[in-house]
């Protein structure tokens, strides 16, 4: 997972590249594989949850998340985690730049 968190004026912009195959059931069927795909992602920033989004099999091959938020600032750490459906989690965290 690669993440990046900029401050702009007093607006902090994240770019989140999850690398994952999200592979939704028909796709699954169709390629005779297990369903799996990111279920959920939260971002924390301080302890506080700014960003968070609930998946399904929708989501596309290695996708891209962008968010932003308030109330933080330079050197403050952005932490993301992902969890897919069979419960793998990745977590990474990045400073405020």
């Amino acid at each position: 997972m690669k993440v990046k968190a900029k401050l702009k004026g007093d607006v902090i912009k994240v770019k989140v590249l999850a690398k994952h195959a999200n592979v939704g059931p028909e796709e699954g069927e169709k390629k005779k594989v297990e369903a799996n795909f990111i279920t959920s992602v939260v971002a924390k920033c301080n302890d506080k949850v700014v960003y968070e989004l609930s998946g399904s099999g929708f989501i596309s091959k290695n996708p891209l998340f962008k968010f932003q938020f308030k109330g933080a600032k330079k050197g403050d750490k952005v932490e993301v985690t992902w969890t897919d459906l069979k419960g793998k989690t990745e977590t990474k965290a990045k400073a405020i730049k």
